[in-house]
């Protein structure tokens, strides 16, 4: 166990040869024992009961890092299997119709998703930040339906180092040092590129759905439809898709308070700064006005040095940004 300056609690460093049988099952070759997750304390409990979790056929997971547009996909996934019920999306908050897996992780005496996934309706649509190998097992035994959502790396260190420093969960003083946690994987699910890249490798697969926040935030319509296509359901009318992509749009899913949940983070939640937002600007490029010319530059030398052990670079991933 290693001690973190900025992260709020002791982390743990998961290797996956301990806890995900060497990635068996996993359709993607590849020495797990060399793959790990800094995570808090708590999830020395949690975790196992993650991976052992009894996973039903017509589950749908959606997994991303954080803040890489998650909200936003589990949305889209969780309409598109109840048929467009914009009613009930109203009336209950999003993670009461699509649990958080990995919740009670972080907030001590926070609901556990996994005992409430026991009664919850299917199909189910299911959020985890977890990498592939900390994944429920049976995920990959059953070949569950995946969607994995990736975004670009400076947009995600921007983001999440908003969202972290206002919740507490980060306690560094500015956004150089957060960068500096951010490379060295002192930041929550790190190492970011291997998260993605282990997806990325298996996008092929026929149960694995991938997709860049670039290419939703570019042509949401597209995205539904090769959804509808995986998902196993019925291509919208042109009206069902000018309904569900205005019912998308950032605006609106800002002003919704079932998806938008800033104020029952801040609730429930003790020390969660003022200005503390569940969602923030959503835009592709933040990072051109938020990170300096330097720590663009020392955020780009090291993806192209990660990614270059896997014969890649970004633009192999997202096209250019």
């Amino acid at each position: 166990m290693l001690k973190s300056r900025s992260i709020s609690a002791p982390r743990v460093l998961f290797p996956s040869k301990q806890y995900a049988t060497d990635g068996k099952d996993i359709p993607y070759a590849k020495n797990w024992s060399e793959t790990w997750c800094t995570l808090s304390q708590e999830f020395d409990i949690v975790l196992p009961d993650i991976l052992n979790m009894e996973i039903r056929s017509d589950d749908v997971f959606v997994v991303t890092f954080i803040k890489c547009g998650t909200t936003w996909m589990q949305e889209a996934a969780w309409l598109l299997m109840n048929n467009l019920d914009f009613e009930k999306s109203k009336a209950m908050h999003v993670w009461e119709r699509s649990p958080f897996l990995d919740n009670h992780g972080f907030n001590v005496g926070a609901p556990n998703a996994i005992e409430y996934c026991k009664t919850a309706p299917s199909p189910r649509v299911i959020k985890t930040h977890m990498p592939a190998n900390l994944l429920p097992l049976e995920i990959w035994k059953k070949k569950v339906k995946t969607i994995y959502v990736a975004r670009n790396c400076k947009d995600v260190v921007v983001s999440s180092y908003h969202f972290l420093k206002n919740l507490r969960q980060w306690l560094g003083d500015n956004i150089e040092d957060f960068v500096t946690d951010f490379l060295n994987d002192e930041i929550y699910y790190s190492n970011y590129w291997t998260h993605i890249v282990d997806f990325w490798k298996m996008r092929n697969e026929e149960h694995i759905f991938f997709v860049t926040y670039e290419e939703m935030k570019r042509d949401l319509g597209s995205v539904i439809k090769r959804l509808c296509t995986f998902l196993g359901r019925p291509q919208l009318s042109e009206e069902e898709m000018q309904k569900i992509l205005d019912y998308l749009s950032f605006n609106k899913m800002k002003d919704n308070d079932k998806t938008n949940i800033t104020t029952v983070i801040k609730e429930t939640i003790p020390n969660v700064a003022n200005d503390f937002q569940f969602m923030r600007r959503g835009v592709v490029g933040s990072f051109k006005d938020e990170l300096t010319p330097e720590l663009q530059a020392k955020i780009d030398d090291w993806s192209r040095k990660i990614l270059s052990q896997y014969g890649l670079t970004e633009e192999d991933i997202f096209g250019k940004l």
